[in-house]
């Protein structure tokens, strides 16, 4: 019979404020890989803020299935890796980012977990696959590539009676998405235009968008204030509320799915 080893391990608890030392009991087995962290589940006093653990110099490829569908495991670098805390998806309450290498997960059987990667874009891809995982548990991580393609809109082939055209190929039948470029242009001449007027941030979402999916996340949605409309020039000083008047407008976009892939499409709409 071949015994592991237990190690007192230090770690740190905010209280009102004022940080305080405290002791775990770890056990690593001879095989370096049967890892557990011994705490107690206890009443949390008020004024307890955290008990983490803090795994750092992390990538996106030390985040592994360990059981599809069960559980995670996080790895560390050695050859072969060795693992460095396995985690239930059912135990998973929360997973929140914190600044731009930062991710906690909050867990309803152990202290939170802090996972601090080398770059934030490990840390974008990371937060984006954990958070698919937990909708889609039976999925392996080892058949997931990195996200890093944008969420697609798909235009309706008239807004308001008036076409929807690609820009450098107008002749291009419809209806396009955003897939088939990224500058789109409407023409509309107000003394025969059949929309509403003048034209509001709902307007634009309602009879200009059929659907927006991304490869991940899947069907997509924007409120009035995802939309940003800019009058002769995309600039602070040029953003206005709605549509009203002859001019020509830059209509934006806040689209960013969950791995910080923006959609920067423009409509220009010309008003005559």
């Amino acid at each position: 019979m071949q015994l592991g080893r237990y190690e007192i391990e230090n770690y740190y608890v905010v209280i009102n404020s004022v940080t305080e030392s405290r002791q775990r009991v770890v056990y690593i087995g001879n095989n370096e890989e049967d890892y557990f962290v011994e705490r107690y589940y206890g009443t949390i006093r008020d004024g307890y803020s955290q008990s983490n653990t803090f795994l750092r110099n992390l990538n996106l490829a030390d985040i592994k299935s360990h059981i599809p569908g069960e559980s995670i495991v996080i790895v560390d670098k050695s050859m072969p890796p060795k693992p460095l805390i396995y985690i239930s998806l059912s135990s998973i309450q929360s997973i929140e980012r914190s600044g731009d290498n930062r991710l906690i997960i909050i867990d309803s059987q152990i202290d939170p977990t802090t996972l601090e990667f080398l770059t934030s874009f490990d840390c974008d891809q990371a937060y984006s696959l954990l958070i698919y995982i937990l909708q889609n548990p039976s999925t392996d991580i080892g058949t997931m590539n990195a996200d890093i393609k944008p969420p697609v809109i798909f235009f309706n082939e008239y807004f308001f009676g008036e076409r929807i055209s690609l820009d450098g190929d107008p002749s291009m039948s419809g209806p396009l998405s955003t897939e088939d470029g990224s500058l789109f242009r409407v023409s509309i001449d107000m003394a025969s235009f059949e929309g509403p007027t003048p034209i509001s941030k709902n307007d634009i979402i309602l009879g200009m968008i059929y659907d927006i999916t991304d490869n991940r996340e899947g069907s997509l949605t924007l409120a009035d204030g995802d939309v940003m409309i800019y009058k002769d020039a995309i600039s602070i000083n040029s953003e206005v509320n709605e549509i009203s008047g002859a001019g020509e407008y830059m209509v934006r976009f806040n689209l960013i799915d969950l791995s910080r892939n923006e959609n920067t499409s423009t409509i220009i709409i010309s008003i005559i």
